[in-house]
């Protein structure tokens, strides 16, 4: 069993948190073949094909830097660096004319053929990014204070603060408790 916590909404947003923390990282999902196998089969998109996953590993994060910077800017309130935006648009682009059109519950969406490799779930990252930031809805956009992990705030009251609450909230409400308390 894996610690793999998914609480970012969107795809996107699961693939910009696949380090455990801001700015220093202790653990990387995308840091070994291993590692992305394993995140990619948590996130219900399993690679399938590991050829060329080891080499594309260095794209994977580019791209998982560019989706992260494009939203904490818009979860702060601030605009979308242009060439993370770029980025992402130019690997959706690509995405693009290497999928089809399939038709589920009377809608179409994108799709690519078997077998999933690497270059599909970045493909599939980039469209899902595009979504977000065609669709929204972007003010539900939220960054936890503590690891700063992006996410999608969708509670009723829109007051969602943390990455998780067993996680980053417990962590919190402890320290304040704590500092509280000593003082």
């Amino acid at each position: 069993m894996t610690d793999i916590e998914l609480v970012g909404n969107a795809l996107c947003l699961d693939f910009a948190n696949t380090v455990n923390a801001r700015p220093v990282a202790r653990r990387d999902w995308l840091g070994t073949p291993e590692g992305a196998m394993t995140w990619s089969a948590a996130a219900g998109r399993p690679i399938e094909d590991l050829d060329g996953l080891a080499a594309a590993l260095p794209e994977a994060r580019r791209l998982r830097e560019a989706v992260f910077r494009v939203f904490e800017a818009l979860a702060h309130g601030d605009r979308a660096p242009r060439p993370d935006l770029s980025a992402v648009l130019a690997l959706y682009g690509d995405g693009v004319a290497h999928g089809g059109l399939e038709e589920a519950d009377g809608v179409f969406r994108l799709a690519w053929g078997a077998p999933r490799t690497v270059r599909v779930l970045l493909w599939e990252v980039a469209a899902s990014a595009v979504e977000l930031l065609t669709h929204g809805p972007l003010d539900r956009l939220g960054s936890c204070p503590s690891c700063c992990w992006v996410f999608l705030d969708v509670s009723k009251n829109r007051r969602r603060r943390w990455c998780s609450m067993t996680t980053c909230g417990s962590r919190d409400k402890s320290r304040r408790y704590y500092a509280g308390r000593s003082s």
